[in-house]
């Protein structure tokens, strides 16, 4: 009896065992950290930081923010200067992270979809990832030129390369046209929602489709060429500077860009600001990362050159974009001045501003934790479009389109026709947000008959105007208004006066950034052999032309005024 006892225990044991082995993955399994998700899910996290990378950075911050003169840093002046840091992350950050997230759903989906899975929606949400893919891949090559783009992302694979060659920017640019008509037609595939996930549309494959194309519009508008001349009044002692039409980087942009115009059924584009592609905080602890960044510190202010262009034609976009100096807020409590908006200076000798006298970043720009940040917007698409058709000569249809585009960016930035706009600034707290002095009326119409806003004078005059109004709309966007400056050399005080304490004495605006550091150290053969196809000069660390348009990236194909004499302050 007890020998029997003794194998009954046994075997209970045996198929105790059995049962925890069975359960095993399963009971040591982390429900809180998958090893898969859905490609949705990816996607989410992708959107936050495409946005961070182009808009939410020190990039915008203390870079090309300040480098197109929208910004300026009035405390830690050195990037302000052109000064070189080390950037590697700027580089590396988007391929090792959102790239390679994106190219991880673009494998799932074409898993799916050749799997028979929801084909639908795994087509949809691969044509949207290939429009933010294309944003990424736009955001390095405008910035640096030649960049790994047929080889890059192999990581992932057995025996991958992670050494990868360069591409050229011409034959990126083509790759991502070819990517965008790609998403287009998987967008296409059906009307209905893709998945909540989406934090830019909420799954709506028309919206991207929207983006896509007007994406592309960009892409298309920026390798077209600039075919007018230009002289600058140079600041004295400086000759007057007459600079060459830029030709077309790509023969087919124009085309293209009609193609896309002349079919709005196979091509939608944005049509609304609606259609604005942009990321919303909903507040803590989602806040706006510029907020984040930027509500203890005081070391960011609005630029002189925006002031500047403000300021001369009456736009009430001023009282968005900046604070009324302190000095003047007390004039004006005392009874004994007005407000005043005065610019700092980019790239001055000092090394702290005199705060008193200088403008901040406005309320809604630096100073909001809900304000959405913009990766394209309806405004800057209508100034693309008023631009092609200046290329083409309609000047009726270049009128009409620039004139929206004003009206479009001032409505996005809060300023209906008729409305009123009052202005305000930031006190001690991060929360401590003011009205001062009288609302101001918005008055389109009037704005549109400014001198330096009303439509008229040579094509190259108006075409200036086109530039000038982008450049202004897209504040904030300093990528792609450092990007503008260079391909079409406005706004002309850039290139008109020599910073104060350039780092580099007589070379201008920067036309690349310095590659990183890391890519020195790790894939020097193809980085060294990239510089050579694209001609960037050794000295100064590659960032600046002396050699005509050689050494410029590929559509940067006008030669822009190199400044000698030093900006003068104002105050």
């Amino acid at each position: 009896m007890k020998k029997i006892n003794k194998l009954f225990l046994a075997l209970l044991l045996i198929l105790a065992v059995g049962a925890c082995t069975k359960d095993f993955e399963e009971m040591n399994t982390d429900p809180n950290s998958p090893v898969d998700v859905p490609a949705i899910n990816i996607f989410t996290n992708v959107l936050v930081g495409a946005v961070n990378v182009e808009s939410a950075t020190w990039m915008q911050h203390t870079y090309v923010g300040c480098w197109c003169q929208q910004w300026c840093k009035c405390m830690y002046i050195d990037e302000d200067r052109y000064q070189p840091r080390d950037i590697s992350d700027y580089f590396e950050r988007p391929y090792y992270a959102e790239l390679l997230d994106l190219q991880i759903i673009l494998n799932k989906t074409q898993a799916n979809i050749d799997a028979g899975k929801e084909v639908v929606t795994n087509s949809q949400i691969q044509g949207a990832a290939r429009v933010i893919r294309a944003s990424l891949f736009m955001f390095l090559t405008d910035l640096w030129g030649a960049i790994p783009y047929t080889e890059a992302l192999q990581g992932l694979e057995v025996g991958g390369d992670i050494t990868p060659a360069y591409d050229s920017q011409e034959s990126v640019y083509m790759a991502l046209l070819d990517e965008l008509e790609q998403a287009n037609q998987l967008l296409a595939t059906s009307i209905l929602n893709f998945g909540s996930g989406d934090l830019f549309f909420n799954g709506d494959p028309v919206e991207w489709r929207k983006y896509a194309n007007s994406l592309k519009l960009r892409l298309l508008n920026r390798c077209a060429g600039t075919p007018w001349t230009f002289t600058y009044d140079m600041v004295d002692p400086q000759t007057d500077v007459t600079t060459n039409p830029g030709p077309a980087a790509y023969a087919g942009a124009d085309a293209a860009i009609g193609t896309i115009l002349g079919s709005p059924a196979q091509y939608p584009i944005m049509t609304s600001k609606a259609d604005n592609v942009k990321l919303d905080y909903p507040g803590i602890p989602y806040r706006n990362p510029i907020f984040n960044t930027l509500y203890s510190r005081t070391d960011q202010s609005i630029a002189q050159t925006m002031v500047d262009m403000l300021n001369d034609r009456n736009d009430p976009r001023i009282h968005v974009y900046a604070q009324p100096t302190p000095d003047s807020r007390d004039a004006y409590d005392a009874g004994t001045g007005p407000l005043e908006y005065v610019g700092q200076q980019n790239g001055r000798e000092h090394n702290s501003a005199y705060f008193p006298s200088i403008s901040l970043l406005g309320v809604a720009i630096a100073y909001d934790e809900y304000t959405p940040l913009y990766m394209l917007t309806y405004d800057e698409t209508l100034f693309t479009i008023a631009e092609y058709y200046m290329r083409q000569g309609n000047d009726a249809l270049a009128q009409q389109y620039y004139e929206d585009g004003i009206a479009a960016s001032m409505e996005r930035w809060g300023l209906a026709d008729g409305g009123t706009i009052t202005p305000s600034y930031k006190g001690s707290g991060s929360l401590d947000i003011h009205e001062i002095g009288d609302p101001v009326a918005i008055d389109y119409a009037a704005y549109l008959a400014e001198p330096l806003v009303a439509w008229g004078g040579t094509d190259a005059e108006k075409f200036q105007k086109i530039c000038d109004q982008r450049w202004m709309a897209i504040l904030g966007q300093g990528v792609q208004a450092y990007a503008e400056v260079r391909r079409t050399g406005f706004p002309e005080r850039i290139f008109e006066y020599e910073l104060g304490a350039a780092y580099y004495p007589d070379m201008g605006l920067p036309i690349r950034l310095q590659y990183a550091l890391s890519e020195e150290t790790y894939n020097s053969e193809n980085l060294e052999a990239a510089k050579a196809d694209e001609k960037v000069e050794v000295t100064n660390e590659g960032m600046f032309s002396t050699n005509g348009t050689e050494s410029q990236i590929w559509w940067h194909t006008r030669k822009n005024p190199i400044p000698t004499e030093k900006d003068i302050p104002t105050k």
